[in-house]
């Protein structure tokens, strides 16, 4: 209990203040560097306070100044803190609009460029995505991307959405595959009808499996692609946590 009332003290007032620091570099056109380095000390900030490590292998198939999608299981919002605070890119997301109704927090990520959509709006969603992957490429700016459309906190992959796909290969860049583990066991839920939630440190793995190529590729090659990708991911968590 106390453990976890001292990463409220610190990741609230962190937050706001690095929300407010973004809502600012944009009103000023700042760089984009200015929001990476907003990502990577909020998220790491966030992660000092609840006590949790981060572990990381394959940043050799990580390009820092190209664009690229990196495409991710999700188990927590740690996860996102997570690939902000070890990530040697300029990362943005495609985050659900439900997001976007978080005061501060919803005004920064819009400055910083992250990307909100509506899930049961098939025709708004393809085009923020759209939207998305031509800044991506006009910025160098890498996306992230979880094709499960929501978090999986039983660890189980869900199914993935082929619209992930079709955007990856729209941009004709390359796409990382990546498996993030650990985040859903941080934050306990303990139950019995009471929003009581209890904090367990433990460290969180993130492994990079090498890139797709996405050139030449087209949307006919969407479900291949998705298999594929799904597989490597299947094979990095396999790898992290032994099999099932």
């Amino acid at each position: 209990m106390i453990r976890m009332l001292v990463f409220g003290v610190v990741a609230v007032p962190s937050t706001i203040f690095f929300s407010l620091v973004a809502i600012v570099a944009g009103l000023l056109r700042a760089p984009k560097s200015t929001f990476d380095w907003v990502h990577r000390n909020w998220s790491r900030s966030v992660l000092r306070a609840a006590g949790v490590e981060v572990r990381v292998t394959g940043l050799e198939h990580v390009v820092p100044d190209g664009a690229q999608i990196f495409v991710s299981n999700h188990q927590s919002m740690f996860d996102i803190w997570a690939l902000f605070a070890t990530l040697p890119v300029s990362l943005r997301f495609v985050a659900k609009k439900e997001m976007s109704r978080i005061p501060i927090l919803s005004q920064a990520m819009r400055a910083a460029g992250h990307v909100f959509i509506d899930r049961q709006d098939r025709v708004q969603a393809a085009e923020a995505m759209r939207r998305a992957g031509k800044r991506m490429l006009r910025e160098g700016l890498s996306l992230g991307l979880f094709p499960e459309g929501t978090r999986a906190r039983d660890r189980r992959l869900k199914p993935f959405k082929k619209g992930t796909f079709v955007l990856a290969i729209e941009t004709q860049t390359t796409l990382v595959p990546v498996a993030v583990d650990g985040g859903g066991d941080i934050i306990v839920d303990d139950g019995g009808g009471r929003l009581k939630f209890r904090l367990r440190p433990k460290p969180i793995e993130i492994r990079c499996a090498g890139p797709i190529p996405l050139s030449g590729l087209t949307t006919a090659d969407r479900d291949e692609l998705l298999a594929r990708t799904r597989a490597e991911i299947v094979r990095l968590l396999s790898a992290a946590t032994g099999p099932e």
